[in-house]
Order: C-alpha cells, then sequence, then structure tokens
C-alpha cells in the first residue's frame, strides 16, 4: 500500500510500521487508553531504548480523560496539518504525546538520545513534535500499520457528541446597557439552542428568573434557585463580554463544584485575568459573529 500523504515529514525522515499485536505498539494503547486527555484525538506513546519501555505518555499532559483538555484546533475546524500555533493559546505544545514523553524522560533521568518512539493514535507526527524529537535524538518513530484508515480525522469526528448531559447559561443582564440586554437575553437562548442541538440540555437562568418577567423572586430566592442549577449542571458556559457581579459568582460556584467552565465573548473584549484564571475553565471562546461562536462552542461541548 502506498504512503500516506503526510502534511509534514522531516527531510531525511519516515515513518516505520508495526502490527497491533507487537509488544511495543500495545503498550502505546495502553498509554493511549489511560494517560491520553484529548476526547477527539487521544494519543498514546511509549519510549523504547535498550529494548524495553522505558516510560510512557499521553497528549493532554498524560492526564487521562478526566484531565478536562479541549483541543483548540477542532474548536476552530482546522484543516489536517494547520493551525498548530493554537496549541500554545490553551494547551502548550508540550502537551502533545511525543514533546510529553520526551519531557517524561528526561524527568526520570532517562536520555531519549538513541530511543524509539511507538505510538498509537495517531498516522502522523506535526511539526513541533517531529523537531521536538529529533532535537532529542530520536532515532524511529513507529505507527500502527493502519493507522492512517483507523486514525483519519474523519474517521475519529464522524460520530463526536458530548459526554455531559446539561449545562447551565451563565451572562450578565441586570447591568447590561439597555441597547444591548434584549439581544444579549437572546444570544444567551441560542447558545442553549446549539447545546440543545446536540442532546446537550440547557438552563437558561433568565428564562426562569428574569429580573423583570419574573420581579416577584426575593433575592435570596434567585441566589438559591442559580446556585442550585449551577451546581446540578454537567458544565457552565458563560458569557463575560460584559462585567456581572452575578455572573462571576456563579463561576466560583461552579469552580468550587468541580464543573468545567467555558468563558464565551465577543473578540476584543475586556475579561479579567482572575475570571480567565479560573481553573476549572477548560476553554475561552472569542467569536467575532454569533454563528461562529455557536459553532466553536459546539466543538467545545463535543470534547466534553
Amino acid at each position: 500500500m502506498p504512503a500516506p500523504n503526510y502534511p509534514y515529514l522531516p527531510p531525511g525522515r519516515a515513518f516505520k510500521y508495526v502490527p497491533a499485536d507487537h509488544p511495543f505498539m500495545q503498550a502505546a494503547e495502553e498509554a493511549r487508553r489511560t494517560l491520553a486527555g484529548d476526547r477527539v484525538f487521544p494519543v498514546g506513546a511509549v519510549l523504547v531504548k535498550d529494548g524495553a519501555v522505558v516510560t510512557d505518555a499521553g497528549n493532554g499532559w498524560s492526564r487521562g480523560r478526566d484531565g478536562g483538555h479541549v483541543c483548540p484546533r477542532f474548536v476552530r475546524s482546522c484543516p489536517t496539518g494547520t493551525g498548530y500555533d493554537l496549541c500554545g493559546d490553551f494547551h502548550e505544545p508540550s502537551g502533545h504525546a511525543e514533546p510529553m514523553l520526551i519531557k517524561r524522560a528526561r524527568k526520570c533521568g532517562i536520555d531519549p538520545a538513541g530511543a524509539d518512539v511507538y505510538m498509537n493514535g495517531h498516522w502522523w507526527c506535526c511539526e513541533p513534535c517531529w523537531q521536538a524529537m529529533i532535537d532529542a535524538g530520536i532515532r524511529d518513530v513507529y505507527l500502527l500499520e493502519d493507522a492512517h484508515g483507523r486514525f483519519s480525522k474523519e474517521v475519529l469526528t464522524a460520530a463526536m457528541r458530548p459526554s455531559i448531559r446539561s449545562i447551565y447559561v451563565s451572562g450578565g443582564l441586570t447591568n447590561l446597557p439597555d441597547d444591548v440586554r434584549d439581544g444579549h437575553k437572546a444570544w444567551y437562548e441560542r447558545i442553549g439552542a446549539a447545546a440543545e442541538e446536540l442532546g446537550v440540555r440547557a438552563y437558561v437562568p433568565h428564562l426562569h428568573s428574569d429580573p423583570e418577567r419574573h420581579a416577584h423572586f426575593s433575592p435570596r430566592e434567585v441566589y438559591d434557585m442559580d446556585v442550585a442549577q449551577v451546581r446540578a449542571a454537567d458544565a457552565v458556559v458563560a458569557d463575560v463580554t460584559y462585567p456581572s457581579l452575578g455572573t462571576g459568582g456563579g463561576l466560583d460556584v461552579a469552580h468550587a463544584a468541580g464543573k468545567p467552565i467555558i468563558l464565551v465573548s465577543k473578540k476584543d473584549s475586556r475579561v479579567t485575568r482572575y475570571t480567565r484564571g479560573i481553573p476549572s475553565v477548560v476553554y475561552h471562546i472569542e467569536y467575532e459573529t454569533e454563528a461562529d461562536g455557536l459553532r466553536q462552542l459546539q466543538n467545545v461541548l463535543k470534547q466534553l
């Protein structure tokens, strides 16, 4: 079978292939299953030196499927072989399996020079990963013999659906400028509708406790209602285009409850570092058009 048309391959380099039952490839499959943090493109790799596996790693910093890794290239619908500059926005390039493998080897006092890499979960290596391996003195890179057919982007993403079942949609209302308030209410509802297209239930607070239409609720009743809904949701989507004390309080509740947080804001909005730095934030969507924002949101939800 002819070699695939790789998006990138360094001069003088070529992949080698082994079957799935090869012991080192089975070890790479175990790393993929247990260490890879990317739900869309889970990749596992092992470093083999002197005929033995000396360390392993998975993409998404080897944190496993519960590590909250979101691939920015998938969010932006980047074609294969493009958009790797985005990896530094949210997930440093070291979070890819190959450089992570080298980093773990060195941390254990293992010199990777002259070692081989066996990788399971991908059919090629991007330029930054190749460069990291070349700089480390890696000898050969081995893939599954049917890797291109098994791990192509089309195959891996065809049936992607969210694993979460519900979201809480957060965003400012009370202090929004009069000329944008109604538009933002409609925007929050469109966020909820985009989630429900994927089978994810959405709770949109103003449909239940709007400051004007539901003014009969006391402040404490609204607080109790919203906190309960945040805690019951699987994730929180928060529009942070405009500062909001209520949204900020809800994000702290979400973080304390261990809920993944997706921030959404218009491009060039001034979002505080405190908000962007909440450890539970898995992605910050900055959109130019609402259609773009909703498309990105659905691609993030598919990875949760």
